[in-house]
């Protein structure tokens, strides 16, 4: 432990020994001192590889040149577009999907020290948490009774942020929001989804067709008794199915007039 104390003690003694040299035999370097820290910036300053201290006061600063390095860390929002990609939504359905995610920097020793690059760092996570995440919602909801992809609900977006925001704390970064940006079938089940969807409204407008249908009858039904037009069971039989079938049909129905004759 001695030694270890020792060691650091003359690699310190070194490294200002080397610093005051460089200042004595070359006084100009001083000016090299001089740098500026930008708005919504941080400034991370190492000294021959240890860190020394965190600017964030923006203007005109100076540290000493010899062994400085300056990393600059953006503190202000930042967008990063996630490149459409084919993943497996909840049903086992390929999709296209690309997302927006907006985000923060907010501690700037972590973005510069802990990861190698923290662009490359969060484009990389981003990446993988839109596929994770995307398999746990389906495409779209039937009858709207869960959260989906297309409708792109709270819940949706907060699952999106959720896992986001924890596989990034290792880089100081805050996730503010996730959007989907393009969110389409993959094309080679596109034209099935097409005709599945349009069996889908086909079906709807035909329980709507047949919901109003009854409702219509049972008025006429109701009306004619109340008016005391009295019908025979068969006749009102053969009314509601008259009424059913030019009611359901899709086509425009032709009235046919039966007369008959009473010549023997």
């Amino acid at each position: 432990m001695n030694m270890e104390n020792e060691l650091r003690q003359n690699q310190g003694s070194l490294e200002m020994f080397l610093v005051i040299a460089l200042t004595i035999v070359f006084p100009p370097i001083l000016l090299f001192g001089f740098f500026i820290v930008n708005p919504r910036e941080e400034v991370v300053v190492l000294r021959f590889g240890k860190f020394v201290t965190t600017l964030r006061q923006q203007g005109i600063c100076w540290i000493h040149p010899v062994g400085r390095a300056l990393h600059r860390i953006p503190t202000r929002d930042m967008t990063l577009d996630i490149h459409t990609t084919t993943v497996l939504e909840r049903n086992g359905n390929p999709i296209q999907i690309s997302a927006v995610v907006v985000y923060r920097v907010e501690d700037t020793y972590k973005a510069a020290l802990e990861v190698e690059s923290y662009r490359k760092f969060i484009e990389d996570q981003a990446g993988a948490v839109v596929k994770r995440c995307s398999s746990q919602f389906p495409y779209e909801s039937a009858d709207h009774s869960e959260p989906c992809l297309k409708v792109e609900s709270d819940e949706v977006t907060q699952s999106f942020v959720k896992e986001l925001q924890e596989a990034v704390n290792a880089a100081g970064i805050r996730v503010l929001c996730v959007r989907l940006n393009d969110l389409t079938y993959a094309p080679e089940i596109a034209q099935a989804m097409l005709m599945r969807q349009q069996a889908l409204a086909l079906i709807d407008a035909r329980k709507t067709i047949v919901e109003g249908a009854v409702e219509i009858v049972r008025d006429a039904v109701s009306q004619l008794a109340a008016a005391e037009l009295h019908m025979s069971d068969s006749e009102r039989e053969t009314l509601v199915s008259n009424l059913l079938l030019v009611i359901c049909g899709g086509e425009r129905p032709q009235p046919v007039m039966q007369i008959q004759s009473n010549r023997n």
